[in-house]
Parts: structure tokens; C-alpha cells; sequence
């Protein structure tokens, strides 16, 4: 029996400040009948996957939807829920600059790990490997499949974007929701500054590398996640412990006892130096928790964070492209659009010119209706 759903009198627009809380949206327009309650399809534009999966997040609590929103981030608001099913099919969207996952169509699992109450994916690409999210098919269960869709909108506009993603439109239904960050136009690493004094963000992208061999070897696969898990562990118990000490000076006698846990010599010795120029120069300034998440965002110097702070010639033509392929779509459910400003990863000295393009572009294409959430925060 086929789904009867309602309809808008004018397309929704709901313009947050960070992207997670979109999801309460759209999770609204399910719960409406707005949308259907399972596989909808997601057109994603930013500079970043947000594909993660939070790691307090358990599997038992997904359904639990106050539960579940309270415990997402920026990163990760999306695969929450693909578990549950209301999104299955995501078009990630990204500009030239961004790396984390190469262009293609990616088909994999989302589901929990026997004998636990984590959330793993079956795709074994670095972006999911490095993270720790990777997972057999065999050893997972309560499976929803999921196709991942990558492309690149370049500065000067390639139709074949524009007919790939028509096409996908087409084979998804058109029951779509369009979601737009702006730091998709220009973005930071807002780790690259962090404590610039003493070098950090490189001296952590050294730290925290790691050597991925592309395989399709299910064991190899595993070889590798176990031993990032092992890398992450270690650092994470270092720098946690330097955050329970509190005393600069304590963490000065103490730190290479700390650091007895790497192995690898020349590692153990970076991580050292790095912690003692970090108190000699910051001293209780340093957060030492958010310099291991810092650190955990690098893995491959090839797909890292991305960091292009773009001119406005440069603003204004992804914003060309964008509303070209924009207009040849049909029209979506609802739009969904996040500032990302206030962590920093879209400049906040460009963001509201950056929002007043896209918002302008859109009036000229549909009819809508605006909600702005985040001037009520």
C-alpha cells in the first residue's frame, strides 16, 4: 500500500546554526507525513561527509529520538538515521577542495555489532577504517542498506553532475530533501590555528598518521581497524590523563611516564615534546581532551579536514554552479540549510554574505517559507 503524504503550501527552508539540529526537521516532516517514514533520499552540499556515527551512541538508543538528537554533533547526524531507515540514499555534493571520500557510488550496510550495542557500517573506505566504523557484513545484524552517492561540483559547471544527479532523483523518487551548509562555499579547519605557537595541528598530523592499505581483503580490513584502534586508545588514555591532572607542573614531571604506553620510540618521543612545548606555552590554557580530538582528525594527509578560506570570485562561482544544478532539479520536500559559524569551519566574516546568496537564489527558484532557528539561540 502506497504512503499518502501531504504537502507544503510552500517549500520549508529551516536555516540552523549547527548542522545536526536539522535532523529534528526533517525528522518532523516524517513524523507529519510530509515525507515518507522510510528511504528518503538526501542531496547533501558541504565540504564535509557528516557521516560518522557518535561512539556514546548505542544502537538501543537510535529510536529514542530526544536521545539520540542530544548526542549528535556536526559529524555525524546523518547515518542515525539511515540505522532507523527513514534516510537511505545520501548525494554527497562537495567542492573541489574536499577529500575525505573520493568520487563514486558506494552501496554498504548500516547495522549493529553482534554481541554489542555499537553501530558499524560495512564499507571499507579510510573515511569509515580510520574511524574506526568498519565492520564484516557477517558480524553485523538489524542491517538497513545504504547508497552513498559522491560527486564534486566544480567552479566551472559539468552537466554530467547535473544528469548523474537528476538520475538519482529519478531512481529514488522525487520525494527529496535538499541540504545545504555554507561552509560548502568556503571553509576552515578551525584545528589548523589551534595553539599555532608550537606548530600543533602538524605535529599532531604526524602523531596521530596512519598507513591504510587499500584492500578488499575482509582480514586485512580488520587487521587495520584493530590497529587503529589500538593507536587512537593509547593516545586517547594520554592526553585524558593530562586533563585529569590538571597542575602544569605535575604534567611536566609526569609526562614521559605517561607516554611509556607508545611503542614506537620516535612516536613516543614526539608526543612528549609536543606535550611539554604545549604546557611550557599555553599552560592551563591547554584542553588537552580537545587536542586529542584535534588529533583524531587526521589519518591520511590525503584525506584530511579541508581548509580553503575562498575569495569571493571563487564564492561566487561555486555559487553559480550550485544554482545552475539547483534549478534543474525538481523541487524538493523541504531545504534544510546550516550556518556552521560558530565552530568556525565556514568563515564567520563571510557567512552572512555567503547565506544571503543562497537564500537569494532560492527565493528566485521556488516559493518558500523561512524559518531562521538559530536566531532564537
Amino acid at each position: 500500500m502506497t504512503e499518502t503524504l501531504k504537502k507544503y503550501p510552500n517549500i520549508p527552508v529551516h536555516i540552523v546554526e549547527d548542522h545536526q539540529d536539522v535532523l529534528h526537521h526533517i525528522l518532523r516532516a516524517v513524523g507529519s507525513k510530509h515525507l515518507p517514514f522510510t528511504n528518503n533520499l538526501l542531496i547533501h552540499f558541504d565540504s564535509h561527509p557528516d557521516l560518522l556515527i557518535p561512539a556514546e551512541l548505542k544502537a538501543s538508543e537510535v529510536y529514542d529520538v530526544p536521545v539520540m538528537i542530544q548526542k549528535l554533533s556536526i559529524e555525524n547526524w546523518i547515518l542515525g538515521a539511515t540505522f532507523t531507515g527513514q534516510i537511505s540514499s545520501i548525494v554527497w555534493i562537495k567542492p573541489p577542495w574536499s577529500n575525505q571520500i573520493e568520487n563514486g557510488n558506494y552501496k554498504f550496510l548500516i547495522g549493529k555489532l553482534k554481541g554489542s550495542d555499537e553501530i558499524r557500517v560495512s564499507c571499507p573506505i579510510l573515511y569509515f577504517v580510520g574511524e574506526m566504523l568498519y565492520c564484516k557484513t557477517d558480524n553485523l545484524e538489524d542491517t538497513k542498506e545504504v547508497s552513498l552517492y559522491v560527486r564534486t561540483l566544480e567552479f566551472e559547471y559539468n552537466v554530467k553532475v547535473e544528469q548523474d544527479v537528476l538520475s538519482l532523483i529519478q531512481e529514488h523518487g522525487e520525494n527529496y530533501i535538499l541540504d545545504i551548509d555554507l561552509d560548502f562555499f568556503t571553509t576552515m579547519n578551525p584545528f589548523v590555528a589551534m595553539h599555532d605557537k608550537v606548530n600543533m595541528y602538524n605535529r599532531l598530523k604526524e602523531i596521530y598518521s596512519f598507513s591504510f592499505t587499500a584492500s578488499q581483503e575482509s582480514d586485512i580490513i580488520d587487521a587495520q581497524v584493530q590497529k587503529r584502534c589500538e593507536q587512537i586508545r593509547t593516545l586517547k588514555e594520554i592526553f585524558y590523563h593530562l586533563q585529569e591532572l590538571e597542575d602544569i607542573e605535575l604534567i611536566q614531571e609526569k609526562v614521559c611516564g605517561i607516554c611509556e604506553t607508545i611503542e614506537d620510540v620516535q612516536k613516543r618521543e614526539s608526543v612528549v615534546k609536543l606535550i611539554q612545548d604545549l604546557a611550557s606555552e599555553y599552560g592551563p590554557e591547554v584542553d588537552w581532551e580537545l587536542v586529542h580530538d584535534a588529533g583524531s582528525t587526521c589519518d591520511d594527509e590525503n584525506h584530511e579536514l579541508p581548509h580553503h578560506i575562498s575569495s569571493d570570485e571563487e564564492i561566487d562561482k561555486l555559487m553559480q554552479s550550485t544554482r545552475k544544478l539547483v534549478t534543474s532539479l525538481p523541487p524538493p520536500v523541504m531545504i534544510t540549510m546550516a550556518r556552521s559559524s560558530l565552530d568556525d569551519y565556514c568563515p564567520p566574516d563571510q557567512v552572512d554574505m555567503v547565506q544571503e546568496c543562497v537564500c537569494n537564489f532560492l527565493k528566485e527558484i521556488y516559493s518558500v517559507d523561512w524559518e531562521r532557528h538559530y536566531e532564537n539561540e
